[in-house]
């Protein structure tokens, strides 16, 4: 894990993507919805090399991807998401394994809470296709609160110590961040599209014979 995760729970890389990347991904998506306004795409099967290799420039090469998924914030799904951790994975299958659980399926896709060990060795990238701002629901972070592991109390004790910061990014760059850090985001003042693929990343096998989707 590298150190800005371990520190800070996350980090802005300003121009991550190139102009080209960012308009292919966009066509991707437009592909996908299929002519449909949607504000949310689980499940994405991403096949980028240009994606996997800018990402081993700042985390080590071990590491890959387990889920992707699409958010955007548009009239009519302009959603305010409270303070928050990102506690389950998606696997092939169920089994039982101590540690693991509850279990829920979304979308056709077996989700798991796992053992809070397994969420602290992954992260996630934020791939913005647009510019993302305070005005349209920037991610809002606790930085550092990613090493506190599961963090059940009271949010506004954790919010009076930490002060937040507002995850401004602009189109083309990227949010690296734990899963563990508290984070939420508010309702677009001005809703515009704010297109952000969302990829997870791990490490290591799981145990059990659990399989990552």
């Amino acid at each position: 894990m590298p150190d800005f995760l371990l520190r800070d729970g996350y980090k802005i890389v300003p121009h991550f993507l190139t102009p080209g990347t960012v308009e292919r991904l966009r066509e991707d998506i437009g592909r996908i919805a299929n002519g449909r306004l949607v504000h949310g795409l689980r499940n994405l099967h991403l096949r980028s090399e240009r994606i996997a290799r800018l990402a081993r420039t700042l985390v080590e090469p071990r590491y890959f991807p387990v889920r992707a998924t699409f958010l955007d914030k548009v009239p009519g799904a302009n959603w305010k998401i409270a303070w928050h951790q990102d506690n389950v994975i998606a696997v092939q299958e169920r089994r039982d394994v101590p540690g693991f659980g509850p279990w829920s399926v979304k979308e056709g896709v077996v989700h798991v809470q796992p053992p809070v060990e397994v969420l602290s060795k992954m992260f996630a990238i934020r791939l913005h296709l647009d510019d993302c701002t305070r005005n349209n629901g920037a991610l809002r972070v606790l930085p550092g609160t990613h090493r506190f592991g599961w963090i059940d109390d009271d949010m506004d004790s954790w919010r009076a110590r930490i002060p937040e910061v507002c995850c401004e990014v602009p189109c083309s760059g990227a949010l690296f961040m734990s899963p563990l850090i508290l984070h939420a985001s508010s309702p677009a003042v001005t809703p515009t599209h704010r297109r952000v693929i969302h990829i997870e990343y791990a490490c290591e096998p799981l145990p059990g014979g659990l399989k990552w989707t």
